[in-house]
């Protein structure tokens, strides 16, 4: 019997500036599930990393700007949350209103409609931006104010996989065992949202079986597994969204390949930027034009050219 587990630590405490997490994990490890053990994957909440390393920041301590005051004007979305986009050196790719079809899906998906009313009346919108280093953040550039005080919310580490690795060097000298690990964060997709890899350390974080034989010795077309993402998936079900408390989880009996060298930035985020994004756009556009009917066709040959 092949077995996987997820086991979520639930007595780490409340997170301050400063606290050792490594510390805090082998501890908690040693006191719930009988230590860490070898190849075990460690996966965290941005948040926590967050709170650890200070990455915080009031919110009546933010001083929207002239674009900011602008926007907000536009789409009714918070100057000062627009303005702490852009002071994260983000750029906002598309802003994605509230109100409408995605109101009434999000109604349909709360229990308590009074409560999502107030949410998405406070809200308005929300930004999908990408960082200076290029990843692409469906939710406000990963500035989070959940399960914090009022006027306090988190900004993602600056560089979740090298955060990712310091912590996993410390929990290794701290336990003796060789373990990988993975910084967590909520982000938005159709129809609801996911938990994704923002940092790793110690694993390949997509795995690289693409054109492997099948069962009956075919080339398969599939195997690119964004494992680093599937693991955060799975963790994000004993995490919980709301008042759950579990920020870390420790998932055992995956058998993942050991990489000292790979990471989240280094193998999900698009080495050719814009160029490289660009150019696939276009080419998607060009042969779904030629398989379409002429009024299609000549649409979509139009849009590519400004693509």
């Amino acid at each position: 019997m092949k077995k996987i587990e997820v086991l979520g630590l639930q007595t780490i405490p409340e997170i301050k500036q400063g606290d050792d997490l490594a510390q805090m994990i082998v501890e908690c490890s040693d006191r719930e599930i009988g230590g860490v053990r070898d190849k075990d994957i460690i996966v965290l909440t941005s948040k926590i990393v967050s709170k650890a390393l200070g990455r915080m920041r009031k919110l009546s301590d933010v001083v929207p700007g002239k674009k900011a005051l602008a926007i907000s004007a536009k789409t009714g979305k918070d100057a000062k949350w627009l303005q702490m986009i852009f002071d994260e050196g983000h750029q906002i790719l598309a802003i994605v209103p509230l109100k409408g079809v995605i109101e009434r899906h999000i109604f349909d998906a709360s229990e308590n409609r009074q409560c999502c009313k107030e949410l998405v009346e406070h809200e308005q919108a929300v930004c999908i931006t990408r960082g200076r280093d290029g990843r692409i953040h469906t939710c406000d550039a990963g500035i989070d104010g959940s399960n914090h005080p009022p006027d306090i919310v988190s900004l993602l580490p600056k560089d979740p996989d090298r955060t990712a690795k310091e912590i996993r060097e410390q929990i290794q000298i701290l336990s003796g065992k060789q373990v990988a690990l993975i910084l967590a964060d909520t982000e938005m997709i159709p129809f609801g949202t996911m938990d994704f890899a923002v940092g790793s350390s110690g694993i390949e974080p997509v795995s690289k079986k693409f054109g492997q034989k099948d069962l009956f010795g075919k080339p398969k077309f599939g195997g690119i597994d964004l494992v680093a993402y599937e693991l955060s998936s799975a963790s994000a079900l004993v995490f919980g969204q709301a008042g759950a408390g579990i920020p870390v989880a420790i998932i055992r009996g995956f058998e993942y390949e050991i990489n000292e060298t790979e990471n989240i930035l280094n193998t999900l985020v698009a080495p050719g930027g814009d160029g490289q994004v660009t150019s696939a756009i276009r080419a998607t556009m060009r042969a779904t034009a030629s398989a379409q009917g002429f009024k299609k066709r000549f649409l979509l040959k139009m849009a590519s050219w400004f693509v």
